[in-house]
């Protein structure tokens, strides 16, 4: 048995291994036929629009089948719920606190314009910023329209990101 004061130093360690880890294993992966399978798998979505998670807490197809969509995080056990709706979680809490996404970060919504849906991220008052393709999207204003490849990426790290595709 593990004493108790000696769980911190050991958590740390499993974060730090298990994410060298992983960059071990992906960058031992033949690409192309990564790239073989991604494209098996797109080919079989149906037609509508579509987060596809891409970072190492974002993993996943989300087809957007709703005017709002709410990216964020769950409450960590030093934070009080405050009943916050989110319909996609990230995984942001390596060392069982926030890293840069908030509970309520962002939204995807669509929005009807000439009987043609179009879709905007709106950045939900973030502490670290949401982006696409790099861009600071602003706390204010209507949102950013998203087009087919659009990356969105919740933190200026961009380790927490998604692909909008659109079919």
């Amino acid at each position: 048995m593990v004493p108790l004061e000696e769980i911190p130093a050991l958590m740390d360690d499993l974060v730090v291994r298990s994410h060298v880890n992983a960059a071990s294993v992906l960058m031992g992966l033949d690409r192309h036929r990564c790239q073989t399978r991604i494209a098996r798998v797109l080919g079989c979505l149906r037609k509508g629009a579509y987060l596809i998670g891409a970072g190492p807490g974002t993993g996943g197809i989300v087809p957007l089948s709703v005017d709002r969509v709410v990216l964020g995080r769950a409450a960590t056990p030093l934070e009080e719920s405050g009943g916050e709706v989110v319909d996609i979680q990230a995984s942001d809490a390596s060392y069982l606190g926030p890293h840069e996404v908030s509970r309520t970060h962002a939204a995807v919504v669509r929005v009807v314009k000439n009987g043609c849906p179009q879709y905007l991220v709106v950045d939900l008052g973030s502490t670290c910023g949401t982006f696409v393709n790099g861009k600071h999207v602003s706390a204010e204003g209507v949102g950013t329209p998203l087009a087919t490849g659009d990356v969105i990426s919740l933190g200026a790290s961009h380790a927490t990101t998604y692909l909008f595709l659109e079919r």
